[in-house]
């Protein structure tokens, strides 16, 4: 199971959609009107997109005069760090403040949802699916506990230590992966740590806007386009171990509500050069649109690719429509 933006925008499409993002970043003072003033004469409220023009256009000086540019390019390239930071920020500031506002029927949904998946590979920084996967919930006489999947975090064994180390040592038993980092993960000396309630009983939004509020920025991967996201991936063991967890699955994938935009090319490598023989895309909406268009061809190049690389292991697609997943249904 591949997890896009559209889990989160299944949730509340105010608070996870860029219009929102980008709204919070502007009324909240993330951005200083340079960077404003860029992403309006860009036309977008995509963050992500936003850096991309911008990183094409340091491409573009830097091959006409370096050195002529020099202070343009200090702009922009302060300015694209801007625009990275102020999504972290923006989502922990529109996030949810706590767990339980969500209605545990809803959380029963997600896991009835992710049940079957024996690896779950997730794109998005919040914290909705850490919430969903580690609620205690009872269904009937069915509960399920909150180790039922595996984020591969331990104990550290340190004392009085109130977060939890990933074990870079023996990764096998993960079976949960932020491919793009999220905000509960941190750097810390002695390697990746998760923030944690349980140990301090302070709710995670609240900890990390603390870590914000001082400029600590978690483990998260929103650089402009694939290869600069694969660069940034390849320097972290945690998000490089995801990545080729992924190229190393098998059966059949479900991607849902991921636009497949080229921006995480990476991610469709890692697909082409795995053992999966079957992938379901969700298409919301019409299919017919110029999004779900792009989408629905670009699922379809992966058949190509794969049978450019690997013949005798063919793949084959398929679409749903992503509205008829009652994700986040607290019925």
């Amino acid at each position: 199971m591949i997890l896009g933006n559209g889990f989160s925008m299944a949730y509340d499409p105010h608070a996870f959609g860029y219009d929102a993002l980008a709204d919070h970043a502007e009324a909240q003072a993330h951005l200083s009107a340079a960077a404003l003033r860029l992403m309006k004469a860009l036309g977008t409220t995509d963050f992500e997109e936003a850096m991309r023009a911008i990183r094409a256009t340091i491409r573009t000086l830097r091959a006409l005069n370096p050195t002529g540019y020099k202070k343009t390019l200090t702009r922009l390239e302060a300015a694209e760090t801007e625009i990275r930071e102020a999504l972290a920020q923006s989502v922990a500031g529109l996030h949810p403040e706590r767990p339980y506002e969500i209605d545990m029927r809803c959380y029963l949904s997600v896991r009835r949802f992710l049940r079957p998946f024996d690896h779950i590979f997730s794109v998005n920084y919040d914290l909705l699916l850490y919430w969903s996967l580690m609620q205690e919930i009872t269904d009937g006489a069915m509960r399920y506990p909150s180790r039922a999947h595996d984020d591969g975090f331990r104990d550290s064994g340190v004392d009085g230590d109130d977060t939890v180390l990933w074990d870079i040592y023996d990764p096998f038993k993960q079976t949960v992966y932020y491919l793009h980092g999220a905000l509960h993960l941190y750097l810390g000396a002695d390697g990746l740590r998760k923030l944690t309630w349980s140990r301090t009983g302070e709710p995670l939004v609240d900890q990390v806007r603390e870590q914000l509020a001082i400029h600590r920025f978690p483990l998260y991967v929103a650089e402009a386009d694939s290869p600069t996201k694969l660069d940034r991936i390849n320097r972290s063991a945690y998000l490089s171990r995801g990545l080729r967890s992924l190229s190393s699955v098998g059966g059949s994938v479900i991607v849902y509500g991921h636009s497949l935009d080229p921006n995480d090319a990476h991610i469709f490598e890692a697909l082409v050069r795995s053992k999966v023989k079957r992938v379901a895309v969700s298409v919301y909406g019409d299919p017919k649109s110029s999004r779900n268009r792009a989408v629905i061809q670009t699922a379809k190049d992966l058949v190509g690719c794969r049978a450019a690389r690997s013949p005798r292991a063919p793949l084959a697609v398929k679409f749903f429509n992503a509205e008829d997943v009652a994700l986040w249904d607290p019925a």
